[in-house]
């Protein structure tokens, strides 16, 4: 009979109310508000030089085209390889990885230029980080873009599952992380008859002002080497790359024809 009582005393009880539009404040009624982050679109670069490129040229908007992006950005460095310059402004900077994102933030620009910069020398150190070098006698070396890097993965789990022994390299979760990056592989083995695979993930660490990659040896010691594909080669045990979607695309020529800046 009790629960049968407190069942009756429920059912009785008055509803509260989920929503409501007003708040009653000392017996009077007030709206209550929704707030909106007015900064949220703000422009804010740390590195000076980089911020006054943006400014000449994007004014205050926080968001442009990558096509928007990417001319400035090749009169900016004329003597850098233009294709080189094209690519890591449509896929590189922005951090996507995604053959067909088509724009660019302040704050990928600006995360961009912290983990590079200084803003004069980050295409020069970019490329030598995400660009394989090969070198033309009596022409301009040729560049090729790294298979292994991704960019922000919604699922690196299902790339990884379908890649078994392989690696891939993409961006930390926390968006902020300028100076990391995160490397995820697979190993398969046999236990009890079965096919098991065993996925890894560990940080590399980008050391701007040494110049060096560091991250954590099997033995827990610190490493650095000024070579990212030595680091990666160690962190992975030499295991071949998974290859991007980007990567894909750039060895299909799309990106290179969609690429072609014409300016004086």
């Amino acid at each position: 009979f009790f629960f049968i009582g407190v069942s009756n005393l429920l059912r009785v009880r008055p509803r509260r109310r989920r929503h409501t539009s007003f708040l009653r404040f000392q017996g009077k009624m007030a709206h209550a508000y929704t707030t909106f982050d007015l900064d949220a679109n703000k422009v804010e670069i740390e590195d000076k030089d980089a911020l006054e490129f943006w400014k000449k040229n994007f004014q205050e908007s926080s968001t442009i085209t990558t096509a928007q992006f990417t001319e400035p950005m090749l009169k900016r460095f004329p003597n850098e390889n233009k294709k080189v310059t094209s690519i890591l402004c449509k896929h590189v900077i922005c951090c996507s990885g995604d053959a067909n994102k088509k724009d660019v933030t302040a704050q990928e620009f600006d995360k961009f230029v912290k983990r590079f910069g200084p803003f004069d020398k980050c295409v020069a150190n970019a490329k030598k980080v995400f660009f394989h070098e090969i070198e033309r006698q009596g022409g301009e070396n040729e560049y090729t873009l790294v298979e292994w890097y991704h960019g922000f993965l919604e699922d690196s789990k299902q790339k990884i599952l379908e890649n078994p022994d392989k690696f891939l390299v993409r961006e930390p979760k926390e968006k902020d992380r300028y100076n990391l990056l995160t490397v995820e592989y697979s190993k398969t083995f046999t236990k009890d008859g079965k096919k098991l695979l065993a996925r890894n993930k560990k940080h590399l660490t980008i050391n701007r002002k040494k110049g060096l990659f560091v991250w954590t040896k099997k033995d827990g010691k610190k490493q650095g080497h000024p070579n990212i594909e030595v680091a990666l080669k160690d962190m992975t045990s030499g295991r071949p790359a998974i290859k991007s979607d980007m990567w894909t695309a750039v060895e299909n020529q799309s990106l290179y024809q969609a690429a072609s800046y014409d300016y004086e």
